[in-house]
């Protein structure tokens, strides 16, 4: 996240692999922030669909045989003022045809000085 002054975040990235030769279906079981050695449980989450450009249902949305499927998973932003070293991330707990999964999509503060 770039950022001049009062940094916040509001979504993650992620990705999804299905090897398998029939469509899955995804579900959005919980997400969370992890900022600086503590746990955020996210309301108010959505799905987007970067392949596709569109927004899909966190609660079921198809992942096509032998695809790969990018999205945002976003949220109210959340203002956080890291401090030097302390490791943030969007946390993600899927269910995919019953089998559960969970990601972390690392988040980077980069602090811009502005140009005069």
């Amino acid at each position: 996240m770039s950022y001049v002054a009062d940094p916040s975040v509001g979504h993650g990235r992620f990705r999804l692999e299905n090897h398998e030769a029939v469509a899955v279906t995804a579900s959005v079981e919980s997400g969370w922030l992890e900022l600086g050695g503590h746990r955020q449980p996210l309301a108010g989450i959505t799905v987007f669909d970067l392949d596709q450009d569109r927004m899909v249902n966190p609660a079921s949305f198809r992942i096509d045989a032998e695809a790969t499927v990018t999205f945002m998973l976003g949220f109210p932003k959340v203002a956080y003022d890291s401090r030097f070293g302390a490791s943030s991330a969007v946390g993600l707990r899927l269910s995919v045809n019953g089998a559960e999964l969970q990601a972390l999509s690392p988040i980077v503060f980069e602090r811009r000085i502005p140009r005069n």
